[in-house]
């Protein structure tokens, strides 16, 4: 009973973060425009932002997980995938500054920055572990 209402909280939460995170970014878009075009302190603050809710979605995966399985292997994997996903976006931002321009490369970041912000991955790796998990037997 208790590990079922944890999980309902846990949904429940990414459900809420999910609508806090786009109700602050709509607002912040508005206020100081959107893309690179942005300016002010506001248009800093997304940028942190950004990454505190894909930390957000980091943990909740991680909770997710370990409740479901019980196992540090698909822990240390999510931390793996999210990893990748920050390493991606920074190392595309970098070359795509020093290359041509951060203007065109930052849809794809936006992108990749979109998905770590989302339970998009969380889904992924619950599926994929069930399945893992399913093989074994």
């Amino acid at each position: 009973m208790k590990k079922k209402s944890v999980i309902i909280i846990l949904i429940i939460t990414t459900i809420v973060a999910g609508f806090v995170r786009d109700y602050i970014f709509v607002s912040i878009n508005e206020k100081t425009g959107q893309g690179t075009a942005g300016s002010g302190n506001l248009f800093y603050w997304k940028w942190i932002l950004t990454f505190m809710f894909a930390l957000l979605y980091l943990v909740l995966t991680c909770l997710f997980l370990y409740l479901f399985f019980r196992k540090k292997k698909y822990i240390r994997l999510t931390v793996f995938v999210y990893a990748g996903l920050f390493t991606v976006s920074l190392l595309t931002a970098g070359t795509g500054s020093f290359i041509s321009s951060f203007e065109k490369v930052y849809p794809f970041i936006r992108t990749v920055m979109g998905i770590a912000q989302s339970p998009v991955v969380m889904m992924i790796l619950i599926s994929a572990c069930l399945l893992n998990e399913a093989n074994k037997k």
